[in-house]
């Protein structure tokens, strides 16, 4: 049996063009990337009237982006890239609102450095980038209220990589970084109708600063049948944006009561590990396995951080089939994932801290199947997919 989804439900729309254009002269490689992206959402809530078929909130974004970069040729063991980037948006809104229209021009520069010499590979990187937002928003009596901001940001890493042996690859990261705040983080103050919350934002965010470390070990065996990674990190942040719940300040709108969620910031410790691995018995079948785990800390309250992810386990199987005429890369897959119950809570002593308690571990099930195909010698990729099969 089929049914109708009514009200409240929602309509996506996304195109993106992409072109990338190579020039090279001599041992030196110039890369031009364009892409143009357009998104819309329009969320259709529970209305009094049954003539009314409009959106309750329209929202409509512009994207262009351009990336212009030099690849250096190859001299005493170093190859880098120097590059430029430029990206303009435009949002457009209707109805509720939401977060207001907006512009925003960003442009930033980087440099790459990368040196190789036996079983050592060491990575080297720097990227400055300023934004500007131009936002308005139309209030109920025809005035507006408007609001500009400029973030500049930095960022800079090392990376080194030795091969201990033909089977181990060790790894170690260190990289200081900044983000600014995003448009809604600043000024959004309306319902969010994916999750039903009444998000407000915070006009005074200031720009994330962080010092992340990272160390892994990577083995795989002599056929290369087997691979196993592990990957511990540790981030350091200063003025960390986040949510928090505000259970005892509900939202009462016309269409009921809404859980508030403000953004705030804190300065904030996040460190966790990542484990994966891959077997493939035979050619065609293969079997991967993923671990996260991730403790977030909130430095300024000594206790931990609302709304971070429980621990996650994921198994998949996935089948390759052989290639049959103009289809190729055909492939099968199913995926199992448990999420465990959420347990680094914050402490509740002085009062509520969120509006339920976490929920209990859960699991799905997924399936996914996949083919490429060619078309007036164009490739496209045509791909199905069912999540949470059980339910």
């Amino acid at each position: 049996n089929t049914y109708r989804i009514d009200r409240p439900y929602q309509q996506v729309k996304h195109q993106l063009i992409k072109s990338k254009s190579t020039l090279r002269i001599g041992e030196h490689k110039f890369n031009l990337s364009l892409a143009g992206q357009f998104n819309q959402r329009e969320e259709f809530d529970i209305v009094r009237s049954s003539t009314n078929n409009r959106p309750q909130l329209d929202l409509s974004i512009y994207t262009i982006s351009e990336d212009l970069n030099w690849e250096h040729p190859r001299k005493n063991n170093f190859t880098g890239t120097v590059g430029f980037s430029m990206a303009q948006q435009r949002n457009r809104y209707s109805g509720r609102y939401f977060i207001p229209n907006y512009e925003a021009y960003t442009f930033g520069g980087y440099w790459i450095e990368k040196w190789n010499h036996h079983n050592w590979e060491l990575q080297a990187g720097i990227r400055y980038d300023h934004k500007m937002i131009e936002t308005r928003r139309l209030k109920f009596n025809g005035d507006t209220l408007d609001h500009d901001f400029s973030f500049s940001t930095l960022a800079s890493s090392l990376n080194a990589n030795y091969k201990a042996s033909s089977n181990w690859d060790l790894n170690l990261g260190v990289s200081l970084s900044s983000r600014a705040p995003y448009v809604n983080e600043l000024l959004s103050d309306g319902l969010h109708h994916g999750t039903a919350n009444y998000e407000k934002g915070d006009i005074n965010l200031k720009t994330e600063r962080s010092l992340s470390l990272s160390s892994g070990i990577r083995f795989h065996n002599d056929d290369h049948t087997f691979q196993a990674d592990v990957l511990l990190h540790a981030n350091l942040i200063k003025d960390f944006i986040y949510q928090q719940p505000r259970p005892d300040s509900p939202v009462l709108t016309i269409a009921g009561a809404f859980p508030l969620l403000e953004y705030q910031q804190t300065d904030a410790v996040l460190t966790g590990v990542d484990l994966s691995t891959g077997w493939n018995p035979v050619k065609a079948i293969q079997f991967n396995t993923k671990l996260a785990i991730l403790y977030g800390y909130n430095r300024t309250t000594r206790d931990w951080l609302i709304l971070m992810p429980a621990n996650r386990l994921s198994g998949e199987i996935s089948y390759s089939l052989a290639d049959k005429g103009a289809f190729t890369g055909n492939y099968i897959s199913a995926e199992w994932v448990g999420v465990d119950r959420q347990r680094r809570t914050p402490d509740e002593t002085n009062g509520k801290q969120d509006y339920k308690a976490p929920p209990a571990a859960y699991q799905l099930v997924n399936l996914q199947a996949s083919t490429t195909f060619r078309l007036g010698g164009w490739p496209f990729t045509l791909g199905a997919g069912v999540r949470n099969l059980f339910n």
